[in-house]
């Protein structure tokens, strides 16, 4: 699986967007693709609260994260790829989902050093 995030221009993109991977049977139920695993809705993340719990900085974009069953550029004008330490959601507690797709992407992150 492959586990990639996104950030839309606000909730109607990405309902828009949404419609590419799902389909509807003929009773009208809505399901995912089967390239697709799971979806996390995010909505607008907030980056620093004051002491007393109130969002101080909110993020204008809507965010989604996609467990995909297959790699797929879909969306990839959308994705983005914030560092391992800062990821405030991962699918069923697996941080090393996101690890991997983020060492893809910068492969520096995951180097280790060479024996000597």
């Amino acid at each position: 699986m492959i586990f990639k995030k996104y950030e839309f221009t606000d909730e109607a993109a990405w309902q828009t967007a949404k419609k590419s991977i799902t389909t509807t049977d003929a009773e009208g139920n809505v399901s995912y693709t089967s390239d697709v695993n799971a979806v996390a809705e995010i909505g607008y993340i907030c980056y620093a609260y004051d002491d007393e719990g109130n969002c101080e900085n909110l993020s204008t974009l809507w965010s989604v994260d996609i467990l995909w069953n297959t790699d797929s550029d879909k969306f990839s004008s959308e994705a983005v790829y914030p560092s391992p330490d800062d990821v405030i959601h991962t699918f069923a507690g697996d941080d090393n989902l996101w690890v991997k797709t983020y060492c893809t992407q910068y492969p520096e992150y995951c180097e280790t050093p060479e024996e000597e």
